[in-house]
This record gives structure tokens, C-alpha cells and sequence, in this order.
């Protein structure tokens, strides 16, 4: 059989129900019919028209409808629905916790026997401490507060009369040197309560001057004598400093 695009196009159609091919042979010979009639009577105008309609109503048969597609392989469940909620749980209780015992016990401290103003390494534990008056009175002969003896106590010396202030004492060459310095000399007081000795404790810029105040404070110094703890007149020394102040 001799095959060709208008056989491949009518064997892409689907198959027609019976009574439909019926219905368009039943179709087609009414318009072979009325065609025929058309041309007899003249109205071949309006024939074709009403054919051209004919024609197109019988090929607006709707067709019987396509098959349902088959269902998927693997259909998707559909979620069950939830259940009610369950009871609620017992609430836990806490174990207690009991803390285990001090391995190092606390030793109380020890109050000291006797308040005291004691030095900080002995914290006032001594029944007395330094400066309090805790100690006995002295049994001595000598200067003790309390002793048995007759004298008045050691002394030092006493400074009585003397002085050394008038600036033409000095030599007038070196006043620049000492104006505003001063020296410290030491001196040695006898029983008699003159000076019978001068050294240069601290020196002043000007050795004359220095010098100068040794003579003066050994000719003009008169002192009491210092004492022993018997009362007895005793040789010492005494310091004396020598200011030069700008007249």
C-alpha cells in the first residue's frame, strides 16, 4: 500500500466510535444531496454557505474524551493525625547534699593573761610592758627615784656667762667668707667652770674666723660644772656653734 503524508496524517487521528462514522457518512450524503439541489435551482451561493456551515458543525462533533492518566507508582501517604497529649510526668525531687565534715578543726585563740602596751612581737601578753612604769623603783645610792644616798644626781654643765657678738672680734679681710655660715666648736669645761680646751666640731669658709672663736669662747665663757651622781664637780665637754649674721 502506497503510503504518504495524507496517510501519515489520518493515521495520527485517533480511532472514531461507530456511531459517529454513522453519523458523518449521514452527514456527507446530506450535503452531496443539497449540493446537487443547489446547482438544479440556481442558488448555488447560498449552497455553498449553508454546506461551508455544515461542514464545520459536523467537524465540531466533540470526540469522546481521552482516557484518566494511571495513578503514580509510589502515591504519597497521607499523614495520620496527631494523638492526644499524655499524662504529665512525676516531678523530681532533689537529693539532699550534706556537706562532709572539716578535716582541720578551729583551735580558739588564747587570751592574753594581763592587758598591756607590750611591744608588737609579744602582743601584750607580759603583765607590764616597756615605758609603763611597771618597774620597781631603784635601791641605789645613787640618782635612782627612789635611792638611799645623799646626793642630787649627775648634771651637765651650765653655761653662766660669756658671749661672743661684736663683729669687730673678726677680721673685716674675711667678713664675705663667714657672713651667713657659722662653726661648731667643742669645748672642755673644767671643775672650775672655765675652759680649758677648744677643738673645731664643724668648720665654717673662714679658718681665721673659726680660730677667733676658739680664743674668745676660752677667755670670755664662765659654766657650772657638771656633777657626778654624788653631787662631785666633773671635767665635760660642751658644744657651742657661732652664727655671723650681715649687720
Amino acid at each position: 500500500m502506497k503510503t504518504g503524508p495524507a496517510s501519515t496524517r489520518f493515521s495520527d487521528r485517533p480511532a472514531l466510535s461507530r456511531r459517529t462514522r454513522l453519523w458523518l457518512l449521514l452527514v456527507v450524503a446530506v450535503l452531496h444531496v443539497g449540493l446537487g439541489f443547489a446547482i438544479f435551482t440556481g442558488l448555488a451561493s447560498g449552497a455553498i454557505t449553508i454546506i461551508q456551515n455544515a461542514a464545520t458543525a459536523a467537524y465540531s462533533v466533540p470526540l469522546d474524551p481521552p482516557p484518566p492518566p494511571p495513578p503514580p507508582a509510589n502515591p504519597v501517604p497521607t499523614p495520620e493525625p496527631a494523638g492526644d497529649e499524655g499524662a504529665a510526668a512525676r516531678r523530681a525531687k532533689p537529693k539532699p547534699i550534706a556537706a562532709p565534715p572539716a578535716r582541720i578543726p578551729n583551735k580558739a585563740m588564747t587570751a592574753a593573761p594581763a592587758a598591756s602596751t607590750g611591744d608588737a612581737t609579744r602582743s601584750g601578753a607580759t603583765s607590764a610592758g616597756a615605758g609603763t612604769g611597771g618597774g620597781a623603783n631603784g635601791t641605789g645610792t645613787g640618782s635612782g627615784g627612789n635611792g638611799d644616798g645623799a646626793g642630787s644626781g649627775a648634771s651637765r654643765a651650765v653655761k653662766i656667762a660669756g658671749d661672743i657678738t661684736a663683729t669687730r672680734d673678726y677680721s673685716a679681710r674675711t667678713r664675705n667668707l663667714r657672713l651667713g655660715k657659722s662653726v661648731i666648736v667643742v669645748l672642755t669645761v673644767g671643775t672650775d667652770g672655765r675652759v680649758h680646751g677648744c677643738r673645731i666640731h664643724q668648720a665654717s669658709p673662714d679658718p681665721e674666723a673659726d680660730a677667733i672663736t676658739c680664743r674668745l669662747a676660752t677667755d670670755r665663757f664662765r659654766f657650772r660644772p657638771a656633777t657626778d651622781r654624788a653631787g662631785n664637780p666633773i671635767t665635760s665637754e660642751f658644744g657651742w656653734q657661732q652664727r655671723w649674721f650681715a649687720p
